[in-house]
């Protein structure tokens, strides 16, 4: 009897222990940190070209762009092709442009019928058609800031795939890299500061002709012409027309900008006298990063609490792809499950223009114990 009932209890501890080993281990959920692309709030660039607007959607079909984005599905190399378009369809004429009232469509069919133009109005066709096919852009003004040479207007835009501002000049259809990286506007200034942009190539496509009329100006063409940098306060000129675009520009106010006077065409800039330089100490306002995002991440019990947020100018959705999934549209407030093992998250906003921002990771380990 003693036997039996000793035999029982091995039994009843083996089962207890077998039952132990088919319990899951304790541990817990680990959020991870992530390199993400720098999320920076937008301060001062407030008006953003409106995609809904029906100026956009017949820019894009009244000049046919897609043709010119036809087999292009790489975001630079469609941003480069627009920009090429632009220089394709019109002409440079800086002292005696065509006189055409300064709005877009009236500049491009004037364009289209022999019309020829300075930077300024190159720099607004531009801007149209980026935003048009959903890029977002901002004008830049920019000088050498002698007294001999005057100034020039160009765009930087958006590139979501480098996750940074990138200067594109239309007039010359040309940009700046430094060690193969497209530059913004602050970045080629820098250089130009630093030793005269020794390292600084200028990019055009294949077959321009540098020694043509318009590459031999006295300004422009060089990253020279980047030492002082303003920012159009107005962003959004193309879709908010007919209203009257404001007058004033963003300048970052660091050190060269406080100890040195921008002259233009043989005294001071005409900016200065009407108070239209607005100074900016913050460079972080003027490098915002548009269409990225910022997270907040939590793990309640087995699911992943997940908050977005995202300054993305014509905002239709954030997607949600997980672990080798597809992409799916989502919301900006999630419960995601979480298992026992590396949890995956990859989110990404769209624009009415389809046109995707850079991805954002989330990453929730399981560390067992």
């Amino acid at each position: 009897m003693r036997i039996a009932i000793m035999l029982a209890a091995l039994c009843v501890l083996a089962a207890v222990a077998l039952a132990a080993d088919e319990q899951p281990k304790p541990g817990k959920f680990v959020v991870k940190q992530v390199d993400n692309p720098v999320y920076r709030s937008n301060e001062i660039f407030m008006a953003c070209e409106d995609l809904h607007s029906p100026r956009c959607q017949e820019w894009r079909k009244r000049y046919k762009l897609d043709e010119a984005l036809a087999g292009k599905t790489d975001e630079w190399e469609r941003i480069l092709a627009l920009r090429h378009w632009v220089k394709t369809h019109m002409q440079i004429e800086n002292k005696h442009p065509t006189p055409v009232r300064g709005e877009e469509f009236a500049i491009m069919d004037s364009a289209l019928a022999g019309g020829k133009f300075h930077c300024g109005q190159f720099c607004v066709v531009l801007n149209a058609t980026l935003n048009s096919c959903g890029y977002l852009t901002r004008r830049v003004y920019c000088g050498p800031g002698t007294a001999d040479k005057g100034a020039h207007a160009t765009d930087e835009t958006w590139v979501n795939r480098l996750s940074k501002w990138v200067m594109v000049d239309a007039k010359y259809d040309q940009h700046f890299e430094k060690d193969g990286v497209p530059l913004s506007a602050l970045e080629i200034r820098d250089e130009v500061l630093k030793d005269g942009a020794k390292s600084v190539k200028r990019v055009v496509p294949e077959g321009t002709d540098l020694k043509a009329p318009e590459y031999s100006e006295p300004f422009g063409p060089d990253p020279d012409c980047y030492r002082f940098v303003a920012w159009d306060v107005n962003t959004n000129r193309f879709t908010s027309f007919p209203a009257a675009p404001c007058s004033t520009y963003w300048v970052w106010s660091d050190k060269f900008w406080k100890e040195n006077t921008w002259y233009y065409e043989g005294s001071k800039h005409w900016a200065y006298g009407p108070g239209l330089f607005i100074g900016v100490e913050n460079r972080d306002w003027l490098e915002w990063t548009p269409n990225t995002i910022n997270s907040s991440v939590k793990v309640d019990g087995r699911q992943g609490q997940i908050e977005l947020a995202s300054f993305t100018p014509g905002f239709k959705t954030y997607q949600l792809k997980a672990g080798d999934g597809q992409w799916t549209d989502c919301t900006d407030r999630l419960s995601l499950p979480l298992e026992n093992k590396p949890n995956s998250f990859v989110f990404r906003a769209v624009n009415l223009a389809d046109v995707t921002g850079p991805e954002h990771r989330v990453e929730i380990d399981w560390q067992g114990q």
